[in-house]
Parts: structure tokens; sequence; C-alpha cells
């Protein structure tokens, strides 16, 4: 007898859009999951899941990398201008993760008001255990601007298509740079850099991976 297909419990949200929390379900209610067999593999995941959830655990976890320092102007050859934090990936349940999504945000910038070209100024580079690039020009690893990531007010965090699946102990590395002109007048910049984090066995039963 073959087995009932899989249902996705929600959207992922690369499609529903936007951040921050929400009911899992949507707006229009638990939708009509198709029930797993009794004793299938799908089946005894679900009910691990439910059980970690009356407890308290997490599942989604937002790891905010380390204070970043105010970054001069000047870009890649002023050594004040940009910085690199660092953050350990650790998960509840399993041994790996997905990382789904990344914001970066300006904390603060010296000169005021704000010209709304403070967000391409920033750029970012991220790096896998220092192997592995999520920013490149297709050839070598690059960087990419807070603006062309991270300026979309109806979905400020970048969601990745393809969530890669990172095992518990990698160290995730973020560059942050001030590419502003070192000109007179030219502005401080302080960024602040987030990513959200899905243990990987939840991940796969939300979309049926």
């Amino acid at each position: 007898m073959n087995s009932p297909p899989r249902s996705p419990i929600v959207r992922p949200p690369r499609q529903a859009q936007g951040g921050g929390a929400s009911d899992a379900f949507g707006s229009s209610g638990t939708p009509g999951l198709v029930v797993p067999r009794p004793g299938s593999r799908r089946a005894r995941l679900l009910a691990m899941q439910y059980s970690d959830d009356e407890r308290g655990r997490l599942t989604e976890r937002i790891f905010v990398f380390p204070q970043f320092l105010a970054l001069q102007p000047g870009g890649a050859p002023v050594a004040a201008a940009s910085q690199q934090q660092t953050i350990m990936v650790t998960s509840n349940r399993s041994s790996f993760v997905r990382f789904v999504a990344v914001r970066g945000v300006l904390q603060n910038s010296s000169v005021l008001p704000l010209t709304g070209l403070e967000a391409a100024s920033l750029s970012l580079r991220l790096q896998i255990n220092g192997e592995e690039d999520l920013t490149t020009s297709g050839q070598v690893s690059g960087q990419a601007s807070f603006a062309t990531m991270f300026s979309d007010n109806a979905a400020p965090w970048f969601w990745l298509a393809a969530p890669p699946r990172l095992r518990s102990g990698d160290e995730v590395l973020v560059t942050v740079t001030n590419i502003s002109p070192a000109v007179e007048g030219a502005p401080v910049l302080t960024p602040e850099v987030a990513l959200r984090l899905v243990d990987d066995e939840w991940w796969r039963i939300l979309y049926g991976a």
C-alpha cells in the first residue's frame, strides 16, 4: 500500500515573506494535514516534536553576532573600517541545523539625519568554518551590501531558498566593512547581524524535505 503524499505544514518563509514571530499555521488555522502511518519515520519524528514542544524546547532560534565596533569609512584598505565576528552553531535535539535566514541592520550612524544610502555603504561577507562563502562573485568570495540583502521593508530578512545544513559546532564568520569613501564628513557606521537557525529534523517535517 502506497503511503500518502507528504504535505508541508506551513509555506516556506521565502514564500510567505516577512520575519518575526507568527502563528505556525498562519491566519487560516491548522491545515488539512495528512496523518502519517503509525510507526513510520515521519510519525515518530512528529511524536518527538510534539513531546519536545510540550516541554518547551526550542526549534528555532535567533543567533546574534557579538556587538560590532563603530566602523570607520574607507573600505578594506582602512583597518578600522572592517570587523569580523563569529558564532558557534548549537542545536537542541539533533546534530544538524538549517541556516534559513540572515538579517543585517544599521544600529548607529555618526551622521544624522540619515540619507538613506547608509545600507549601501555596509558590505557583508558570510563564511562557514572559514572555507565556504555564502557571498561570491561566482568565481571567488565576495561581499554583498546591506542594501542588496536587507532593504525590503516587507521582508527585511534575507531568506535562503535552499537553507544550508550546518553541523552543531560549526563556526559562522561574518565580516562587515564600511565602504563609504574616506572623505571628511563620511559616516562612522555601527552594524548588527543575526541569523535564524532551525533544527534540521523540524525543518524537514515542516517542508517535507
